[in-house]
């Protein structure tokens, strides 16, 4: 999930060099959809729908503290941005759209990625003893 979420990343910001605008705020609300879904993991945690994942980190990670309750708003927006890029015909995601959900999705993948590796260090120390 890690490496999805990179690589999602890297492909939001292809396709905004490309001008694809849609895509770009599509790839990047993936990136940060691969990231919620790695964090809920560390909880045993898994869901079967983008609702369920987006519910199940705001419970466990956003209302709890563990990350900014900006991330909220965040979230929603690239979602929101993400359901126009790939289903919308007469509106699209425009350029400063795009890179405002570049930077939220670089953003929270890299908060996300700190506490994901985080989990894995010490759970790699704990078999370790």
């Amino acid at each position: 999930m890690l490496k999805k979420a990179e690589r999602a990343l890297r492909a939001a910001r292809r396709h905004l060099a490309e001008g694809e605008h849609d895509f770009a705020s599509s790839k990047a609300y993936y990136a940060v959809f691969h990231m919620m879904q790695a964090a809920l993991l560390t909880k045993g945690m898994t869901f079967g729908k983008h609702a369920g994942v987006i519910s199940g980190f705001s419970q466990q990670f956003i209302k709890s503290g563990v990350f900014p309750a900006a991330f909220s708003d965040d979230v929603q927006r690239l979602r929101k941005n993400r359901e126009l890029g790939d289903y919308g015909y007469s509106l699209t995601v425009d350029v400063d759209a795009a890179h405002g959900d570049l930077e939220r999705a670089t953003t929270i993948v890299q908060a996300v990625q700190r506490y994901v590796q985080s989990c894995i260090s010490l759970t790699t120390k704990g078999a370790l003893k």
